[in-house]
């Protein structure tokens, strides 16, 4: 019931706008598009006669025998020529001559007064005749030269091609020139310049929803619409070519089509309009549509009566659908939507006018209904703008309100990421600098105490207690320029290994050489990695001062630069070579082997005399730690 009471004023509001759209319509708009009901002084017609005449030529026309009919008239539907003359007196001739308003109905024609042409244009000749018949829509003037006192008579000579309009003449309006303009130029004006201001309108709207249809989720509401809109204004068009590519029965086909598919574009958009449209609404009309179409392109029923009977059911059926629909719709039309149901309302029951009317011939039926359709189209589009509009605006508004809240959400995940990133970096290097501690307790606090032992116990040699002590400073220089090296590239690392080295093997008179070859910087790496470099290359230069003899000593580094290039650094020089056969003797090559795996890389020797080359290959993004070394320290040979 609390439902019920909340839709009561909802339903009133409806029920207002309804009455208030019909209102506005019916007895405000639609009465500015008929035609004036100005007294108006017209001259009596005292003859109204026809003649089928076989040829245009005025030689023909005025030899033709006229039979008396009455009007209006009409001869529907071979192609052919004929002629209409209409006599009146004039008991003076008015200075600024006569107004003529023809009432005819023909591809094309000709309007000559007492043998003068005064209007005439485009062709007349068949097959191929223009149709300025059907576009013209003017006030004649009759100079006073061709009238003449007492009796005279106006001859229209009509021409109608295959498949044209058929034959229509009435009675025309003849008067003073000036009072025919002044009596007749709103309707000039919206017969001719508003019906093209009203095409244009159409084809815009079409274009609008076409875009909208095309770029919006292709809702169906705008594809119909759309569809509307174009038909309407291409039938409109239609009856303003002059001369179209099309001819004769495919031109009156295209009218057909066009005139067919209005209510069926009507009918569709107010269904799928209410949002839980009924899915047999489209095959039936669509059903509907081609039915009427074979019935015109059938042939059968060419004479106006008929084909006026097939608009009448066929406008008849599809406004009683489109009645139907929108009481169905009725209950739950809300708020945003009252103004649309209201003009689709209109919609309905001009649609059954026209249907009634073109049978019943009501004064004016059809020229209203085009005329005022280009407002209720503009309206049905700024509704659905200003609708959706609306809900653009909403969504819009939770758009910027998630968007803030998306940035802040975001900074604080940057906040925390960065917090976690520098959290976890110097646990990192805190693990780093722990096991640089426990290295320098197990290695270089082993060797001292060894040493330490065996001086006490007088086993000590000088040699052997120095070689121990240059270990010593050696590992300590190592581990103290690895944990300096934190952050910093592998580059920089290596150019202290160089500084220090290079004093070292001054003061021994060996010669270093060092070439670098690197597409691009080196990458950081831990100190725990740039100790075990350090230690591989400060074994190798070591085994060759010790054992090789050397003279020179060569280091060189080479990077291509690749995410999949490893990192060559090789210790060569120039002594005595190595002993191959025994290798394995020494500690210091398997530890050389076991530090290079235990930071993810590769170590080759090549001892082809003379000298050695000690290669030590690198990923480019850091070693993985696969197994722990065999020694702390450094060994004792090679």
């Amino acid at each position: 019931m609390a439902r019920s009471a909340e839709q009561d004023p909802i339903r009133w509001r409806l029920a207002v706008a309804v009455l208030l759209v019909q209102v506005a319509y019916w007895l405000l708009l639609s009465p500015v598009f008929q035609p004036t009901r100005r007294p108006l002084d017209r001259l009596p017609q005292t003859s109204f006669a026809v003649a089928e005449v076989p040829s245009p030529g005025w030689a023909d026309v005025s030899a033709a025998t006229f039979r008396e009919v009455s009007y209006p008239w009409e001869d529907c539907c071979e192609p052919g020529y004929r002629a209409v003359r209409i006599r009146f007196d004039l008991a003076a001739i008015p200075d600024d001559g006569l107004g003529e308003v023809p009432v005819i109905g023909a591809d094309n024609y000709e309007t000559r007064v007492n043998g003068t042409l005064v209007f005439g244009e485009g062709r007349m000749r068949l097959p191929d005749p223009s149709y300025q018949g059907r576009a013209y829509r003017g006030i004649n003037r009759i100079p006073g030269s061709a009238l003449r006192i007492g009796e005279n008579e106006i001859i229209y000579t009509l021409v109608r091609g295959d498949g044209g309009s058929g034959f229509f003449a009435a009675r025309p309006t003849l008067g003073s020139y000036p009072a025919l303009v002044s009596h007749f130029g709103f309707t000039r004006f919206l017969l001719n310049d508003y019906l093209w201001l009203s095409i244009v309108i159409g084809y815009l709207t079409a274009l609008l929803a076409g875009v909208a249809w095309l770029r919006g989720g292709r809702q169906q509401y705008l594809f119909w619409l759309a569809l509307l809109a174009g038909a309407w204004a291409t039938s409109l068009f239609q009856g303003q070519w002059i001369d179209p590519w099309l001819r004769g029965r495919a031109l009156v086909l295209l009218g057909g089509a066009l005139t067919l598919l209005l209510p069926v574009a009507w009918l569709n958009l107010v269904n799928v309009w209410g949002g839980r449209p009924w899915h047999w609404v489209m095959p039936l009309s669509a059903l509907m549509w081609l039915g009427g179409f074979v019935v015109f392109a059938s042939g059968l029923f060419d004479d106006w009566g008929s084909i006026d009977r097939i608009v009448f059911v066929f406008n008849g059926v599809a406004a009683l659908l489109l009645l139907w629909l929108l009481l169905r719709e009725f209950p739950r039309v809300g708020r945003e939507r009252m103004w649309e149901y209201a003009i689709f309302l209109l919609c309905a029951t001009i649609l059954l006018r026209d249907a009634v009317g073109s049978v019943t011939r009501l004064p004016n039926w059809g020229i209203a209904t085009d005329l005022v359709l280009p407002f209720l189209l503009v309206a049905l589009m700024s509704a659905f703008v200003a609708r959706n509009i609306r809900l653009f605006r909403s969504q819009r508004q939770l758009s910027d309100q998630l968007e803030t809240q998306l940035r802040a959400r975001t900074a604080d995940l940057e906040r925390a990421h960065a917090r976690e990133r520098e959290h976890v970096r110097a646990q990192a290097l805190d693990e780093e600098r722990q096991r640089i501690m426990r290295d320098m307790h197990d290695g270089l606090g082993s060797n001292l105490m060894s040493m330490l032992v065996a001086a006490r116990r007088g086993i000590a040699e000088p040699q052997q207690v120095a070689d121990g002590i240059q270990s010593a400073i050696d590992e300590m220089r190592l581990m103290i320029d690895s944990m300096d090296s934190v952050g910093e590239s592998l580059q920089s690392a290596l150019a202290v290994f160089r500084e220090r080295t290079a004093t070292r093997l001054q003061a021994a008179g060996v010669a270093l050489e060092w070439q670098e070859s690197l597409a691009a910087a080196l990458p950081a790496r831990g100190p725990r990695e740039v100790l075990q470099v350090f230690r591989i290359l400060q074994e190798a230069v070591t085994n060759a001062l010790k054992h090789a003899d050397a003279k020179r000593i060569a280091v060189t580094v080479h990077w291509a630069g690749g995410a999949d290039d490893a990192v060559v650094i090789a210790v060569s020089d120039d002594g005595r070579g190595m002993d191959v056969a025994g290798q394995g003797r020494g500690r210091g090559l398997l530890n050389m082997r076991s530090r290079a795996q235990s930071i993810g890389g590769e170590l080759h020797i090549d001892d082809a005399a003379p000298g050695t080359r000690v290669t030590l290959s690198l990923p480019p993004d850091g070693g993985v730690h696969h197994e722990p070394v065999m020694d702390s320290g450094t060994g004792a040979g090679r």
